[in-house]
């Protein structure tokens, strides 16, 4: 291994909590990573008890056109804009896709559409493809079989089983053989899932794990493991819901996720009378946090890995904690524990990330967007981030580079080594040192020590942007949705690559400014025009 390959290693595995690498350890020995007990074998035997689900998350109009009724029926599967025709009793992985794809194929997420179908007309054809598609998943899925008992799909898988059977749980009882089958497959795949946690990588494969074990708990009446699971729940919490309601991810995303296992966790104990006011005191902050991001606008804003058919719509995430817990969102421009800032001038809004690439030990979603910044008008996109493609594909360097979002580097370094599909060895650090108004100043350092200051201001006519490092050679990045006039010295104008969902990118304009001793642009909110660079 040549000194550079050490080198990289060693700056990523530095990071690392001790117990990631004694769990990394434990998993490659095939040896099981539990939370000190494991559910009871008996539990099957008892009558489950059905759980109290978010009807507005499960059938959010959305979430539900992501899976087209007629494509289902005729045993096609349309997941992140590929589609495959599926006979559903054979194997249930397909090489040529990406290991995400496989994933989502194991939530099995788009059997909602057919439980509101069958709810709303009493279809039973509707009612027999679920059975089928369960059934044949059953069969072809064996106990440790990959990609669908690995934790993460378990845990997706679990969580989508438990709320379909609370809707049908009469229809399924009538069939006393497909209810004995489905009931034994929720059971051993939470024992499964208890034997082997992701504690590993932590973050968020951790937390949907432990909510899958709370609810499953909670659907069998064990009491031992929801103590144990409830208890591990808290501290995750703690630890990755930052102060001012942002997960500690720091990709919208993966908060509208995490948000909505919070809630659901937060309904289940209700439901079975064990309401639980350390869970809910989060709601409040983390539905802000969602509202305030995304509040107006006709997408997600693109910054870390993130898309935009994935999470539920902010709607339903407002509409449920309204329903279950009488929140209403509240607007809020400033989160600075996450680094992300909101400015509004009449019809514009621009949202910054002056925050860290992400938990120093779990930067597998982190991008090289530091001091990255996404302009709106009237809620559309016209100053982007690139997004994220997918999370194993070749076009994944691109999309988690600097040149992919709108910030800036020196001399050509990139602000983070980001390596593999989740990886990072040393990476930036960003502050913020004056943010008054529309207003905001921070510095970024970069892998090698260079250090970038960044102004940036929202004023009535303009968005001004201002670079500075020194005698250093700058380069800034700018992404442009429509064909906008530019009027820049020295700047080179070129394609570059836009995807605002996994599984589907488009061609948008690109711009790269490369000065010495400083870069400084305006985008003309009147004209719709990027106004010329000077160097200072």
């Amino acid at each position: 291994m040549n000194p550079q390959k050490i080198a990289t290693y060693f700056n990523t595995i530095r990071y690392l909590k001790p117990g990631q690498i004694y769990y990394r350890v434990k998993k490659m020995l095939k040896m099981n990573c539990s939370l000190g007990g494991y559910p009871e074998k008996k539990g099957f035997d008892f009558a489950p008890q059905s759980l109290e689900t978010v009807e507005e998350f499960d059938f959010d109009s959305a979430f539900l056109a992501r899976f087209p009724l007629d494509e289902i029926m005729a045993d096609k599967v349309i997941l992140l804009h590929e589609t495959e025709t599926f006979c559903w009793d054979r194997p249930w992985n397909f090489p040529h896709r990406t290991p995400l794809w496989n994933y989502n194929l194991h939530y099995l997420e788009y059997l909602f559409p057919l439980v509101k179908a069958y709810k709303d007309i009493g279809d039973r054809r509707y009612l027999d493809k679920i059975k089928t598609i369960i059934r044949a998943w059953i069969k072809q899925n064996p106990r440790g079989t990959r990609p669908g008992w690995e934790p993460y799909p378990i845990a997706l898988r679990l969580t989508n089983w438990l709320s379909i059977y609370t809707h049908l749980e009469s229809d399924f009882k009538a069939d006393p053989q497909f209810h004995s089958d489905f009931i034994y497959s929720i059971w051993e795949q939470y024992d499964f899932l208890a034997h082997h946690l992701e504690k590993h990588l932590l973050g968020n494969h951790y937390f949907e794990n432990l909510k899958a074990l709370i609810l499953c708990s909670l659907f069998f009446k064990d009491k031992e493991m929801q103590e144990k699971s409830l208890t591990a729940f808290y501290t995750q919490c703690r630890e990755q819901i930052l102060p001012d309601g942002m997960h500690f991810e720091l990709s919208p995303m993966y908060h509208k996720l995490i948000l909505e296992d919070v809630m659901r966790v937060a309904v289940a104990l209700r439901g079975a009378g064990k309401r639980n006011g350390e869970i809910e005191n989060y709601l409040q902050s983390m539905l802000d946090v969602a509202y305030s991001l995304e509040e107006g606008l006709e997408r997600l804003p693109l910054f870390n890995d993130c898309g935009n058919n994935v999470a539920k719509n902010l709607s339903a995430l407002c509409e449920a904690a309204k329903a279950h817990f009488d929140l209403i969102p509240k607007y809020k421009g400033k989160m600075p524990d996450s680094g992300y800032y909101i400015f509004k001038k009449n019809d514009w809004k621009l949202i910054i990330d002056a925050g860290q690439p992400g938990p120093t030990y779990l930067p597998g979603h982190a991008h090289c967007d530091a001091m990255s910044f996404e302009l709106f008008k009237s809620g559309k996109p016209v100053i982007v981030n690139c997004g994220t493609y997918a999370y194993q594909c070749d076009e994944r360097a691109f999309f988690r580079s600097t040149a992919a979002h709108n910030t800036v580097q020196v001399e050509g370094v990139e602000q983070s080594q980001c390596w593999g599909a989740f990886r990072m060895g040393k990476r930036s650090s960003t502050r913020v040192t004056a943010c008054v108004e529309n207003h905001i100043e921070m510095s970024m350092r970069d892998q090698n020590g260079n250090v970038i200051t960044r102004t940036v201001t929202l004023s009535d006519a303009y968005l001004s942007v201002s670079d500075v490092s020194g005698q250093n050679i700058l380069t800034s990045f700018l992404h442009l949705i429509d064909d906008i006039k530019i009027d820049m010295n020295e700047c080179e104008k070129n394609s570059g690559i836009y995807s605002d969902e996994f599984g589907s990118r488009k061609e948008i304009g690109a711009v790269k400014i490369r000065r010495r001793n400083g870069v400084k642009y305006k985008f003309d909110l009147i004209a719709g025009a990027l106004a010329t660079a000077q160097s200072e």
